[in-house]
């Protein structure tokens, strides 16, 4: 069983994660309010995007792979880039 002071201290942390907005959040907000909701949304639908994609490589370990080898992290963040 959990402790008590544990168990509270983690749900806290927990909530503080969740309420705070993280940077892709504020670059949707930023984009939706200077350029219009559908660039806020098609930016939120590309992070969304990149997001499955990373998990799906984490669960088939090839984001290990890719963080071993430099030179194939290159090629991916300059197919990313263009």
């Amino acid at each position: 069983m959990i402790d008590p002071a544990t168990l509270i201290t983690y749900v806290a942390v927990v909530l503080g994660f969740v309420f705070i907005p993280g940077p892709a959040t504020l670059l949707a907000v930023a984009r939706a309010t200077t350029s219009g909701t559908p660039v806020g949304i098609a930016t939120g639908a590309g992070i969304a995007a990149g997001d499955m994609i990373h998990t799906f490589m984490a669960i088939v370990g090839i984001s290990a792979i890719i963080a071993a080898s430099a030179m194939l992290f290159s090629i991916i963040k300059y197919l990313g880039a263009a």
